[in-house]
């Protein structure tokens, strides 16, 4: 994954409630699978290995956030065990066919996680992190400028 894609996804990390936090980590495994598999078919196992590692990581922290004490929580832990071996197995036999089942299931269970964030309006989960604020201005010439201040009076332009 390339720094600017990893910097997207850590500014979303801090802004993020626990709801929104368990999208982006779908959305993080997601696109390490997916550049995982690409790069296991290109035969560069190295930079394979190295996403399909983020990934494993990203399916352990939804594993560990489970509440068990919902019935719901039992059958997710089951998918994400499922991926979770895919995973392994689709780098140790260099099968990228294999990701395809992770992906399936995480794609699956994402529109209901994302309608999920939609509706929660709790504050987000980090505390002391800079405001992210982002709006259009004109310039000389009524030409539109897009700025994006970092620690800026949040009151002020779009929060991203």
């Amino acid at each position: 994954m390339d720094k600017e894609t990893l910097q997207a996804f850590s500014t979303r990390v801090t802004q993020a409630n626990r709801s929104e936090l368990v999208v982006v980590i779908y959305e993080i495994a997601l696109a390490s699978i997916k550049e995982g598999k690409e790069a296991l078919e290109a035969g560069a196992l190295a930079d394979a290995r190295h996403e399909i590692e983020r990934a494993k990581g990203m399916i352990q922290e939804l594993m560990f956030a489970l509440d068990m004490h919902y019935n719901i929580s039992t059958y997710l832990r089951q998918l994400y065990i499922f991926g979770y071996r895919e995973l392994c197995q689709g780098i140790a036999y260099r099968d990228p066919e294999r990701f395809d089942h992770t992906i399936n299931i995480l794609e699956g269970l994402l529109p209901s996680f994302r309608e999920v964030a939609k509706q929660d309006k709790s504050e987000p989960l980090m505390k002391n992190t800079q405001t992210i604020v982002a709006g259009l201005t004109y310039g000389p010439g009524s030409d539109l400028r897009e700025t994006i201040g970092v620690g800026v009076n949040p009151n002020r332009g779009f929060k991203a």
